[in-house]
């Protein structure tokens, strides 16, 4: 393997989800100049694995108006889907989530980069660039990287060493529901919007079972209405930077009588800034007693889900349980859940039981040989809380504190450092910002080869 012409600069992208395709858009609209390169798993490229789904009663959490991928065209998704979709459709409807991948496809089919697909094992140093080293043994040399791998699986509640037959470690399995039987029992331990996601596919699917869901405190995303966003003034930015203080502001203007879905939406796009001015104290203390409050209601489903929720609820054919499952043991013919409550051990004993706990960020555990490789290496570094240390255009810090100019990171990768940054209006601005910095970069770098040739 040679290593990167000077003269030809190769971007390598590892990760061919929304994060990769928008990247990669966003790098053929800006002009740039090298070669294109995308790396990932998928045998279909484009969709990732949230609009990979083939379920057409998964929704977008956001309304047809908020998602275009294009930053300067707030229309663009929403022409896209009146045209290849339902020409019915209005702004503020939820659009299945099979449709905007179909979206991401169309345009990952208008950047059309080389795809190359395999598992990444590896990314070293090397005297231009980088190596990439595939599972099946081919090797891709690089000028520039960047991780959009997306989000990893939850963090294992159980003994991996240990076989529990009926145990799903995460949702995102590709034979989860056939494994389940129409009839058979199951439990969801985690009451977000993956565990909607789950009941609902199963009960598309025919399920009949009971279904139970279990969380520390028992909470379900909020649901959309409509709510004007209300002002954000600098009293925001001017409060102590504390966990607790944002938390009193947030009932101030509650008790003013402003919704808190107006709240919510008007520091929407404040919340990376609010996020960075806590110290890495405040972050943890934040995290721990206020993400999941604050997830229920920023995080919200669409107003046909909550339906389903109410229904299941009230036929009694969805349950909900509050505690922490402590231990995932098999018994026979399916799986044993110890959950701690707030005050006893109780166990639950079902068919099935399906990890739908958020995403791990912390990257030395979540089984990635590519991501322990650069973290071991000193090549990257992590946040206190997870995620990777990035600067503002996405450049990783290496264990020294120097930021690479050649490194790369987007999306759900930069958790930790900003805190809004899985959803597509974060990722879309993610995209266009290191699209510029990356064909600038691709421009230098030619300009300096053209010049040293000529002498």
């Amino acid at each position: 393997m040679e290593n990167p012409d000077p003269s030809c600069p190769v971007i390598a992208i590892i990760g061919s989800g929304a994060s990769g395709t928008l990247l990669a858009w966003y790098l053929r609209k800006a002009g740039c100049a090298a070669r294109l390169i995308v790396v990932g798993d998928a045998p279909e490229p484009g969709r990732g694995l949230a609009y990979g789904t083939p379920c057409l009663t998964h929704y977008l959490n956001v309304c047809a108006s908020g998602m275009s991928a294009v930053i300067d065209d707030p229309s663009h998704f929403l022409a896209w889907v009146r045209e290849h979709h339902d020409p019915e459709i209005s702004a503020s409807d939820f659009v299945p989530r099979a449709i905007y991948g179909r979206y991401l496809q169309s345009l990952w089919t208008e950047a059309a980069p080389e795809y190359h697909q395999g598992h990444v094992l590896a990314c070293n140093k090397a005297y231009q660039g980088w190596n990439l080293t595939r599972a099946d043994g081919a090797c891709i040399a690089a000028s520039y990287v960047v991780l959009a791998t997306g989000n990893f699986s939850p963090v294992v509640l159980s003994d991996p060493r240990r076989l529990v037959p009926g145990y799903s470690p995460s949702a995102w399995q590709n034979d989860l529901y056939t494994r389940i039987g129409l009839d058979d029992d199951v439990a969801l331990i985690g009451t977000g919007l993956t565990a909607v996601d789950v009941l609902v596919r199963l009960r598309q699917l025919g399920h009949r079972g009971q279904i139970t869901a279990i969380s520390r405190h028992g909470w379900y995303p909020t649901s959309h209405a409509e709510a004007p966003a209300a002002g954000v003034d600098d009293v925001w930015f001017a409060t102590p930077p504390s966990a607790r203080a944002y938390l009193a502001l947030f009932r101030a203007c509650l008790r003013k009588g402003i919704s808190w879905r107006s709240i919510v939406n008007a520091l929407r796009v404040h919340t990376n800034a609010l996020w960075g001015r806590l110290s890495a104290e405040e972050k943890r203390r934040f995290t721990r007693h206020l993400q999941r409050r604050w997830d229920i209601v920023r995080h919200r489903m669409a107003p046909a889900l909550r339906a389903v929720l109410d229904q299941e609820t009230g036929a009694g054919t969805l349950k909900t349980l509050k505690g922490r499952v402590e231990q995932v043991s098999a018994v026979s013919g399916g799986v044993r859940l110890s959950i701690q409550g707030a005050e006893r051990l109780c166990r639950l004993d079902v068919d099935h039981a399906v990890n739908c706990t958020g995403p791990s960020r912390d990257y030395r555990t979540v089984g990635s040989a590519l991501l322990t490789g650069l973290l071991e290496a000193g090549w990257a570094t992590q946040t206190p809380l997870g995620g990777l240390v990035c600067d503002d255009w996405g450049a990783l810090q290496d264990a020294s504190g120097r930021w690479s100019r050649s490194l790369y990171a987007i999306g759900p990768m930069r958790w930790g450092t900003v805190f809004e940054t899985t959803a597509i209006p974060e990722i879309r601005q993610q995209a266009a910002e290191l699209a510029y910095h990356l064909s600038a970069q691709v421009q230098s770098s030619s300009l300096q080869t053209s010049l040293a040739d000529e002498v």
